[in-house]
């Protein structure tokens, strides 16, 4: 019961850990671009901290769907990564709107280029449950450490008994010939 609560703990961890990753680089993605499309109108794209914070935290709290269904089978990994391109699209598009008079009104000469930053968003939105499930997967792949092996008083896998014969290799390589190992097949 202990080691499967661990298991858990370190894939809710793993999780969550994926999802602030994602939400930072995508979040921080998001917010230049916000910049780039404040300034192709002619505003004023200053950063404020308290407002690129929140960006940043959003993005990563959208990312949890992508990053919890990483490891699922794939048709709800799809699932979690288009829950999350919907739910960062709807925010995005949420937040778009307010300057969306200011884009329409915008001169010839800048909507080309307004246009390119708003393909830009919708790749963000997109890459951003990927790059969640991405990130998710390799923490899955890392090799488990139990929790007091950092402090030294859990030394192994093994060290609660003996060690498993099916976990010794036999000593001539896999089928126990010698040289099967010096002929490069052990």
């Amino acid at each position: 019961m202990r080691k499967s609560g661990w298991r858990l703990g370190r894939a809710l961890g793993a999780a969550l850990a994926a999802a602030l990753i994602a939400g930072l680089v995508s979040g921080a993605v998001a917010r230049l671009l916000m910049r780039a499309v404040a300034l192709a109108m002619g505003k004023d794209g200053h950063f404020s901290l308290g407002v690129t914070v929140g960006i940043l935290v959003v993005f990563a709290v959208l990312a949890v769907p992508a990053a919890a269904t990483a490891t699922a089978r794939p048709a709800i990994s799809r699932g979690g990564r288009w829950a999350t391109a919907a739910l960062t699209g709807w925010a995005c598009a949420r937040t778009g709107v307010t300057d969306g008079q200011a884009i329409v009104l915008a001169d010839d000469g800048q909507l080309p280029l307004l246009a390119a930053l708003i393909v830009a968003f919708a790749v963000v939105v997109v890459a951003h449950g990927r790059l969640a499930q991405q990130i998710m997967r390799r923490f899955a792949r890392l090799p488990y450490a139990s929790p007091g092996a950092a402090s030294g008083a859990h030394p192994g896998p093994h060290a609660d008994g003996p060690v498993p014969e099916t976990a010794v290799a036999p000593a001539g390589g896999r089928d126990g010939d010698p040289k099967a190992v010096q002929a490069g097949r052990g």
